[in-house]
């Protein structure tokens, strides 16, 4: 052959078995909202029919919390916009939902959406469930911040006692841990009750 020649083009027939074995969900859908064709991995991810699929509006699908932003995004796409990595979740036959990874585009001519939908249900599950660790870890720590604002101090002599299990005044303590330092002086109360007695004490001799 040629090497100027034009590749020979895609027959009909492997185009199909393109669309009967994708594991993506691939679609045509007409701007009226419902299904035109669905290749068969739909029946394998959600377990509704072809029949049913495309007997129904494709928002009847869709997640109640997820239509506002589908019927959004599909306005868009009809107007001659794109889908790119759009998120939304899809009824399956038995009540639970499947998350799909979207990227569509229109024949704005002819009416249709082309669509290549991605089952990505395993990958929020996990994302999930690492939010979920990391929200546990999070409260973890806030907790041990909090119990590290607890000083351990004794009830007579009242020292603090440090993480490594050694005992300090409490003065030494805060300058060891903060910027802080004391300037010492005597407190009203302390003056009537052990100062002044003192002072009486040393006139009397």
């Amino acid at each position: 052959m040629n090497t100027s020649d034009p590749p020979p083009s895609l027959d009909d027939h492997a185009a199909e078995r393109f669309f009967e074995l994708s594991i993506d969900m691939l679609t045509f859908a007409d701007f009226t909202g419902y299904f035109r064709r669905l290749s068969p991995s739909w029946e394998r991810t959600l377990g509704w029919s072809i029949g049913q699929l495309t007997s129904r509006p494709m928002i009847e699908f869709v997640h109640p919390d997820d239509r506002e932003r589908t019927r959004a995004k599909n306005l868009e796409v009809r107007a001659g916009g794109a889908a790119i990595s759009f998120e939304n979740r899809y009824l399956c036959q038995d009540g639970s939902y499947k998350w799909f990874l979207w990227n569509a585009v229109a024949d704005v001519e002819q009416q249709v959406i082309y669509s290549i939908a991605h089952d990505i249900t395993h990958r929020k599950a996990a994302e999930a469930e690492r939010e979920r660790l990391v929200g546990e870890l999070q409260a973890a720590l806030a907790e041990v911040r909090q119990l590290q604002e607890i000083l351990p101090i004794c009830s007579y002599c009242r020292k603090v006692r440090d993480p490594e299990d050694f005992w300090h005044s409490v003065e030494d303590y805060i300058a060891h841990h903060t910027d802080s330092r004391f300037s010492h002086g005597i407190c009203p109360e302390c003056y009537t009750t052990t100062v002044e007695p003192m002072l009486k004490d040393t006139e009397r001799t």
